[in-house]
């Protein structure tokens, strides 16, 4: 079963790794209500990735989060978090795009869309992506 949802909830002014740990929190909630048995997140942000693989005692928003996260997944049986390349991310891209043009804050697609139906068989068929990076050397 494939599950994908859309958060754009009114978080108000946040960084990008504080939207990115909401997401993830409401999508590791959406597991445990349909009590997943075993769950991958991949998520194109590093920063959130190691965030939740230390550990950590402060107490600021972030953090909160961060817990929140760390209970959440405490709750499914067999979980695993990893990082992929934005590149390689392409139907969160997808769904990110639609979500911008929709009036609604969270929306859960049975089926996923069209658009990402392509997507998904990519992934599923081990397709690799180019990832583009400047190696710092200056061409004269």
């Amino acid at each position: 079963m494939t599950i994908a949802n859309i958060v754009k909830e009114s978080i108000g002014c946040a960084t990008s790794v504080a939207a990115e740990l909401w997401a993830l929190r409401d999508g590791i909630r959406l597991c445990i209500s349909l009590k997943l048995p075993a769950v991958v997140f991949e998520l194109d942000a590093k920063l959130v990735v190691d965030l939740l693989k230390k550990d950590t005692e402060k107490s600021n928003s972030i953090d909160v989060l961060v817990a929140d996260c760390k209970e959440g997944l405490k709750e499914i049986p067999m979980v695993r978090i990893q990082h992929c390349y934005r590149e390689a991310n392409k139907c969160a891209a997808a769904l990110a795009r639609r979500g911008a043009l929709m009036d609604q804050d969270f929306t859960i697609f049975r089926n996923p869309p069209f658009n990402v139906v392509f997507l998904l068989s990519l992934d599923s068929a081990g397709t690799l992506y180019d990832r583009f990076v400047t190696s710092g050397l200056k061409v004269f």
